[in-house]
């Protein structure tokens, strides 16, 4: 088995898979915020979870998944109750002990994965310096956020949603997510609700200097009305086939057949 969850196993069954050759130890980096007024707080954690389990599976080497880490850098959207950030020292310790630990148990290759934008450019600088500093293990993360969006978008476009450009928070495309992975029940009533949606020029730039509220009192970047679980689950293989197939080429694994 391919996908093997490591806060599952006994101290001695994760040696033992451990010692397996090609045995590849993957953290999921979540993050625990607001997600409008109709996602719950950990949409980023559940989100990156599913993905590191579905993309374990596509691979023939053992993939051993550690807890996933709930709460990232938030910073932005400290303005909506709920929100949890940590600062990028506290993060780093603490994805530093879940690879000392996957080391311990004798794994020498690591892979960070990320659901939450905020992560994605520290996980990358991260994921370098361990590296540049400790020959003996390989630590890699995904850190190509644009692209990372560019695929959700062109998914979600394929499966019918109507999508403003700004659509990258509690919008659209993490709605459908959300109902095709945790359910209609989990979703709180979207159908009114508005986000930013117009792009201006240096939006982005206004929301990291003020915070998300600046921009989108709502918290919601997009407009969840057209979100589906049929559309989330077209979004989601794509982002497990776009993950898996960098997984693969980084570590270069076997491939099925």
């Amino acid at each position: 088995m391919s996908f093997i969850d490591l806060k599952y196993l006994t101290s001695s069954e994760a040696k033992a898979i451990a010692e397996h050759h090609g045995a590849i130890g993957l953290i999921p980096i979540g993050a625990l915020e607001q997600h409008g007024p109709h996602l719950p707080l950990f949409t980023d954690s559940v989100m990156v979870e599913m993905l590191a389990s579905e993309v374990a599976v596509r691979c023939r080497e053992p993939i051993i998944v550690t807890p996933t880490l709930m709460a990232g850098l938030s910073e932005h959207h400290l303005d909506f109750p709920g929100t949890v950030t940590l600062d990028p020292v506290t993060l780093g310790s603490e994805i530093q002990a879940y690879i000392n630990t996957l080391e311990n148990m004798g794994l020498t290759r690591v892979c960070l994965l990320s659901f939450h934008g905020g992560n994605f450019s520290f996980l990358g600088e991260y994921a370098e310096s361990i590296s540049n500093i400790r020959t003996e293990i390989q630590v890699v993360a995904y850190n190509d956020f644009k692209r990372f969006v560019s695929i959700m978008f062109q998914a979600g476009l394929a499966a019918g949603l109507s999508l403003a450009p700004t659509d990258s928070h509690a919008g659209a495309l993490e709605t459908s997510l959300i109902l095709h992975v945790l359910g209609e029940h989990r979703v709180r009533s979207y159908k009114t609700v508005t986000g930013y949606t117009t792009g201006d020029p240096g939006w982005m730039e206004t929301m990291q200097a003020k915070g998300v509220r600046a921009i989108s009192p709502s918290g919601v970047f997009g407009n969840p009305v057209s979100a589906s679980p049929a559309a989330g689950k077209v979004i989601l293989d794509a982002l497990v086939e776009e993950v898996a197939g960098w997984l693969k080429q980084t570590f270069a694994l076997k491939e099925d057949g």
